[in-house]
C-alpha cells in the first residue's frame, strides 16, 4: 500500500522547490548594430561573378533563456539581416533567372537575407570568472538575390530576382573570460559546419563592460567583431561564396 504520507511530503517538497528553480532562471536579452560590409559572389552554376558591395549597418537582436535543470539544454534564439547593394562591370555575359546580361555593361546587385538561429546549448562551465557553453545550432537562412542591367546593346534593363533557402544543422560553442574585479569581460562564440561542398560559418569575438550590477539586473555594453560566411552549391539553383564582416557595438540586459 502507498504510504500516503509520504506522497503527500513528497508532493509539498516538489511544489516548494518550483520558486527556487523560477529564482535562478537567467534571462539574457541583447541586440547590435554591425558596420558591415559583404565580400564575393554568386550565380545560377559554379562560375561566380564576384560583386563590389556597399558597407551597410545591420541589426540583431538575441534572447538567451538558462536554468538549472540538469541536461535539459539552455535556450538561445537570434536573428538579424545580412545584405547590401553592389554593383560590377561585367567581363562576360551573365545569365540570371530568365535574363541574359550583356558584358562591358555594370551589372548591380541587392541582397536580403533574414538570417535566424535557434541554438540548444549546455554549459560546461559557469562561474564568476568562466564560462564555457556548447551544443548545437539550427540555422535558417531566407532571402533573395536580385540583379540589374542591359539586356540589350540598346541599353534596355532587366531585373531578375531569385529567392534561396536553407535550415542549416550547425555545431556551436561558446566561451566567456571575466577580469576580476573590474567588470570587464572577453568572449567568443562560433557557429560552424561544412558538408560536401557547403560550408557555413558564423563566429564574433568581442570585450565587454558591466557597467551595472546588481540583484535585480546586470547591464553590459558590449563591441567587437562578426564574420559570416557563406559557402552553397545548387541550393535553390544558387551558388554562392559570400562573407559578411566588420565591427559591432552592442548591450545586454541579465534579468
Amino acid at each position: 500500500m502507498i504510504n500516503k504520507k509520504i506522497v503527500l511530503a513528497t508532493a509539498i517538497a516538489s511544489v516548494m522547490s518550483l520558486p527556487v528553480y523560477a529564482d535562478a532562471i537567467g534571462v539574457y536579452v541583447g541586440a547590435q548594430a554591425w558596420q558591415s560590409e559583404a565580400k564575393g559572389g554568386f550565380a545560377e552554376s559554379n562560375d561566380l561573378v564576384n560583386f563590389s558591395f556597399d558597407e551597410q549597418t545591420k541589426a540583431s537582436a538575441y534572447i538567451k533563456i538558462e536554468h538549472p535543470v540538469p541536461l535539459i539544454p539552455n535556450l538561445r534564439l537570434r536573428m538579424g539581416t545580412l545584405e547590401g547593394p553592389g554593383r560590377v562591370s561585367l567581363t562576360s555575359d551573365f545569365t540570371f533567372g530568365d535574363k541574359n546580361y550583356l558584358a562591358g555593361k555594370e551589372l548591380e546587385t541587392s541582397l536580403d537575407f533574414t538570417n535566424t538561429d535557434i541554438t540548444l546549448y549546455w554549459e560546461i562551465l559557469d562561474n564568476d570568472l568562466v564560462g564555457l557553453d556548447f551544443g548545437l545550432t539550427a540555422k535558417y537562412l531566407s532571402g533573395e538575390f536580385s540583379v540589374t542591367g542591359d539586356v540589350d546593346a540598346q541599353g534596355v534593363k532587366g531585373t531578375s530576382y531569385e529567392d534561396a533557402s536553407l535550415w542549416i544543422p550547425m555545431a556551436y560553442v561558446a566561451a566567456k573570460i571575466a577580469i576580476p574585479m573590474t567588470g570587464v569581460f572577453v568572449y567568443g562564440d562560433v557557429n560552424l559546419v561544412s558538408y560536401s561542398d557547403n560550408s557555413i560559418h558564423d563566429y564574433e569575438v568581442g570585450v565587454g563592460y558591466n557597467f551595472v550590477d546588481n540583484f535585480a539586473v546586470d547591464i553590459a555594453v558590449t563591441a567587437g567583431y562578426r564574420e559570416v560566411s557563406i559557402e552553397i552549391e545548387d541550393v535553390d539553383d544558387i551558388y554562392a561564396n559570400l562573407q559578411f564582416e566588420g565591427y559591432f557595438a552592442g548591450i545586454e540586459v541579465h534579468f
